[in-house]
């Protein structure tokens, strides 16, 4: 992986500037993203001084450098995100049974832990909140990561622990279609031209959601995780958008074409890298795997 695309996982304190949020209607007409900013920024400076401290925080660079943004977000060409580190307050929001049983905890703590309320965590793409759950993880708990990996080699389950300090950024490195939108093409070796989209933390809870589903009403074996992926990412075929022609193509897609798409999203899409270096105690065998995220990332025994 090249340099220009990754960058360690680091974080460095910023001194506070003064914000001033006058009401100006041309600065609210011309940015009024970065308007938000700017009274988010104040609100959160007001808390600070009712509080009677200084409330710890961090700039969270984001892999999609806020590019597939549209300008009326607050997260248009936001390369950084300001948040503050987690407290005995959002513990309890992880703790929460009645968030726990609705899959809520984890978005709720976010939520709360963004400066800017403007934002939306069902906007971002999974990239981008990956990054932000990467920097409060290793903040909050520290960046030793203790967890189960099956050894490829022997095939033994083995304890290891990770060090998340070390993980590393994929940033956004092609454009898109249109500046501020998230479309993207390919062409795929068959010749066809596909449109795509960065999905976001919601149209990931969606196909969750249908795979459960999928699960419960046919109780088979087979996950469709590939082509439902595929179904919802996928926004034009040699620029068709009917939503049945899509669906009709990625199911009869052709290997090659889909290992093909597949092997460029993997590429392209800003995300942090979970992969690290791993060595079996038992085999000796060491090989780069992809760092299993179960409950202790964000519930560790200890």
């Amino acid at each position: 992986m090249s340099e220009e695309k990754t960058a360690s996982i680091q974080f460095g304190e910023d001194e506070e500037q003064p914000v001033s949020t006058d009401i100006n209607p041309q600065e609210i007409e011309d940015n009024p993203a970065e308007y938000a900013r700017k009274v988010a920024s104040q609100k959160a400076s007001e808390y600070d001084q009712m509080a009677g401290f200084s409330v710890p925080r961090d700039f969270v660079m984001l892999p999609s450098k806020g590019r597939i943004y549209p300008p009326d977000s607050p997260l248009h060409n936001l390369e950084e995100i300001e948040v503050r580190h987690l407290t005995a307050a959002d513990e309890d929001i992880l703790t929460s049974r009645a968030l726990l049983r609705s899959g809520k905890a984890i978005d709720t703590m976010l939520s709360n832990v963004l400066l800017n309320k403007s934002i939306n965590v069902n906007d971002f793409i999974s990239g981008d909140k990956n990054a932000i759950l990467t920097f409060l993880r290793i903040t909050g708990y520290g960046p030793d990561y203790d967890v189960e990996v099956d050894c490829p080699e022997c095939n033994e389950t083995i304890k290891h622990q990770f060090d998340l300090t070390k993980l590393t950024m994929r940033f956004l490195d092609v454009d898109p279609i249109s500046a501020g939108q998230n479309r993207f093409e390919f062409i795929l070796p068959s010749g066809i031209r596909i449109e795509f989209k960065l999905l976001n933390s919601a149209e990931d809870q969606k196909i969750a959601d249908e795979q459960e589903k999928l699960k419960r009403t046919t109780n088979s074996p087979l996950e469709k995780n590939v082509t439902t992926k595929y179904k919802h990412q996928i926004i034009s075929v040699d620029d068709k958008e009917d939503q049945t022609f899509i669906n009709n193509f990625v199911d009869t897609m052709n290997l090659r074409d889909s290992r093909a798409f597949r092997t460029y999203l993997e590429e392209v899409e800003p995300d942090v890298d979970m992969k690290q270096d791993f060595k079996c105690r038992m085999c000796g065998h060491s090989e780069e795997v992809e760092i299993p995220v179960t409950v202790g990332f964000f519930w560790p025994e200890s």
